[in-house]
């Protein structure tokens, strides 16, 4: 049998062993019925707000309705105006949540508890225009003085750069799509420590090193959990763009713009979960029991969330140097350069070296890891050092 078949057999065992596991069938449907049901609510959310009920009762100014619906526009508010016949009726109209505020006689206001700020600017607003067309009047203006007095032409606005609305989307499929890269590559790489010290305790790997080589078997289970996470990724992802179909924004198409996020997603975590998939197989080498992997799995932890974090800074700031140096540099760029692309423009060339260091990087690590891997799978007992390891093989 050739080496890439008996890799490709490896990798297809691994990827059927744990694909079968109950558990993480189970997981794999409640995360995606979580993010499924966590799209709707958020449609829900996200709905246009119902608008704000103002109870007039008693003696109201002439013309409130329209004064407190042109003052709810000019703080961009909706309101509802509804009229009660006396000032208990209308209070306890606030007191069962029909209403947000009661103006009573047109001078005083009822609220259940503390009062809306913005709401009462409004209704003070409306009554303070009443009040100087009143004035206006009375001074014998023309309507027309009047309106220019009590309505001045407002300011023009400018902008020197026209408003992205797909940046806050951006931002928040950006944010995802870190959070769901950083779970991965730490999910499935643990997936891999594990797999590498359970068949080394069990005895299992020395069958197999009886027929194939270490770097075979660290190269079949390599990909093969790697497989299995490119297709978690991949549902998840489509659970997600499943539920951005329910979401409406203006001028702004969700399930594209998740789309082309969901795909440097994966790209990146092919290359992150390459890069670090090796680490974790070498060190899950170097122990020989299940309660040891945590002594040796903080190891690459410590290198991935730096990553995570400073993708968080590029959310705001993707300009920075710490930013813009982290996504060129392996071990932070698979988590940082995506984030950066997904928020900004970055140059083709920045990729291209991003992605070239960490597939060198990788190269090394293999070379690296699988040198450390043969010399520390075959050790039983107490948890191999590195340079022990690393020393076997001379």
């Amino acid at each position: 049998m050739s080496g890439l078949r008996q890799i490709w057999y490896i990798a297809v065992r691994e990827l059927k062993q744990r694909a079968r596991s109950r558990a993480f069938l189970i997981t794999m449907v409640l995360v995606v019925g979580l993010v499924l049901l966590t799209g709707q609510l958020l449609a829900h959310e996200m709905r246009d707000p119902a608008p704000s009920v103002v109870g007039i009762a008693g003696e109201a100014p002439d013309g409130i309705d329209t004064a407190l619906g042109a003052a709810a526009t000019a703080f961009d508010m909706d309101v509802e105006v509804r009229h009660y016949p006396d000032a208990a009726t209308a209070e306890r109209a606030v007191k069962d949540g029909e209403a947000e505020v009661a103006l009573v006689d047109g001078s005083s206001l009822v609220w259940k508890k503390d009062p809306d700020v913005t709401l009462a600017a409004v209704v003070n607003g409306a009554l303070n225009e009443i009040a100087r067309r009143d004035e206006a009047a009375a001074l014998g203006l023309t309507p027309e003085q009047v309106s220019a007095l009590v309505s001045p032409t407002p300011l023009t606005n400018q902008r020197l750069e026209e408003e992205d609305p797909a940046e806050g989307p951006r931002r928040i499929g950006a944010y995802i799509g870190s959070l769901l890269l950083y779970m991965a590559i730490l999910m499935f790489g643990q997936f891999v420590m594990m797999g590498v010290t359970e068949e080394k305790s069990s005895r299992v790997v020395e069958v197999v090193l009886s027929r194939v080589r270490p770097y075979q078997v660290l190269a079949g289970k390599v990909i093969g959990i790697g497989l299995l996470g490119l297709a978690q990724v991949i549902i998840l992802g489509g659970a997600i763009l499943l539920s951005l179909t329910t979401f409406e924004i203006a001028d702004v198409s969700l399930p594209s713009l998740g789309g082309s996020i969901l795909l440097s997603v994966v790209a990146w975590f092919l290359l992150g979960y390459a890069f670090y998939s090796v680490i974790y197989a070498a060190l899950g080498a170097t122990v020989s029991r299940q309660e040891d992997i945590q002594s040796v799995a903080m190891i690459p932890v410590l290198l991935l969330i730096p990553g995570f974090f400073i993708s968080l800074v590029a959310l705001d700031n993707p300009g920075t140097t710490l930013v813009r140096i982290t996504s060129l540099l392996p071990p932070t760029s698979p988590m940082v350069m995506p984030t950066r692309m997904a928020v900004t423009s970055v140059p083709l060339w920045e990729v291209a070296v991003s992605v070239g260091l960490l597939l060198a990087a990788t190269y090394g690590l293999i070379r690296l890891g699988g040198r450390i891997y043969a010399g520390a799978i075959l050790r039983l007992g107490a948890k191999v050092r590195l340079r022990d390891a690393w020393k076997a093989t001379e």
